[in-house]
């Protein structure tokens, strides 16, 4: 079914088996005590104005990471490869980013444990190349000789847009990628300073306003895109081996918050506006995210990723054993 996952299809079995034996992922957390709420354990976190996020913004608002002992401060991270380096100097505790961040940062000597999956791929309109139809890019094959901005290179963007471009006829070579900002990516493209752009929600809604329009889906643009995961939650193996507790209690409270936001999206709608450039009205027109209610780590995800990486350059060959960059709980 998946032809270049194929290859590395008895590892991952390996690698799940493994986990599978004493592992958690979310699960393995969700059992434990929380921490003393009178003297609650201060941890900041990085993440990016987008639907993704959602969650991280509800377990605060609803008191989730209250419930759990931690003191949570909220900070915006530039992209995922950003934020999985400030873990590492311990300027962020946990961070949003992709597996393409952790993989790459892992290959260069970086300690990471990915302690819970976000969102997958699994709906079509949750990103999106976004262009301007007045200057006559209306597909793929017009981005041909022009400059496309992705949020962060070497990243899970980056990832998409080589990966769906090579499905429509382009080759690395045919086109130059640039990195802006998702929030800057519509008046780049605005500007004429970029062709086009990859952005999630709600940039793709924001754009649509002022007259930019997706002209392809990166998420389901290809069978590999379509099972991939997306963002994750992150920490440093330092901190995860010296702070299980407060690991633990980080993702049981994503727990809860992810629940909430699939069985209530209306939550989702809501929050929106509080951590993003969105109006109430345009927050109820975005295409919500693909929330991962089982949030263990997904190695086979993640093998998949790994693959696409080495056939990009991402990465200059494969990673033994995925699952020590998988948390198995306390």
């Amino acid at each position: 079914m998946f032809p270049r996952k194929s290859v590395a299809a008895t590892a991952t079995a390996v690698l799940i088996t493994g986990l599978a034996a004493g592992c958690s992922g979310s699960d393995g957390g969700s059992s434990g005590e929380p921490l003393d709420s009178d003297d609650p354990t201060p941890i900041t976190v990085g993440t990016l104005p987008a639907g993704d996020y959602a969650p991280l913004y509800i377990a605060e608002a609803e008191g989730y990471f209250d419930d759990e002992g931690l003191d949570v401060t909220i900070e915006t991270i530039a992209g995922g490869a950003v934020g999985v380096t400030q873990l590492v100097s311990d300027e962020l505790q946990f961070s949003a980013a992709t597996w393409t961040n952790v993989l790459a940062a892992v290959s260069q000597g970086l300690e990471l444990q990915v302690v819970r999956e976000g969102t997958d791929s699994d709906k079509e309109g949750i990103n999106g190349i976004i262009a301007s139809g007045d200057a006559g890019i209306e597909s793929v094959e017009d981005l041909r000789g022009e400059t496309v901005a992705v949020n962060t290179l070497q990243s899970a963007t980056e990832l998409q847009v080589r990966d769906c471009f090579e499905s429509e006829g382009l080759a690395p070579g045919d086109y130059e990628l640039v990195e802006v900002p998702f929030p800057e990516v519509g008046a780049a493209v605005t500007q004429g300073r970029v062709a086009a752009g990859l952005v999630p929600e709600p940039f793709i809604t924001i754009g649509a306003a002022e007259g930019l329009t997706s002209i392809l889906s990166p998420s389901v643009c290809n069978e590999d895109q379509q099972n991939s995961p997306l963002i994750n939650w992150n920490t440093s193996t330092a901190y995860a081996e010296q702070n299980p507790e407060a690991v633990a209690a980080f993702v049981r409270a994503m727990d809860k918050a992810t629940t909430l936001a699939i069985e209530h999206p209306d939550t989702v709608v809501e929050i929106l506006p509080e951590f993003t450039t969105l109006t109430p009205e345009l927050a109820a027109e975005i295409v919500l995210p693909s929330f991962v209610e089982d949030g263990a780590p997904d190695l086979e995800g993640a093998e998949l990723t790994m693959d696409l990486m080495v056939e990009y350059g991402l990465l200059e060959e494969p990673l033994d054993d995925l699952s020590q960059y998988a948390w198995q709980g306390e």
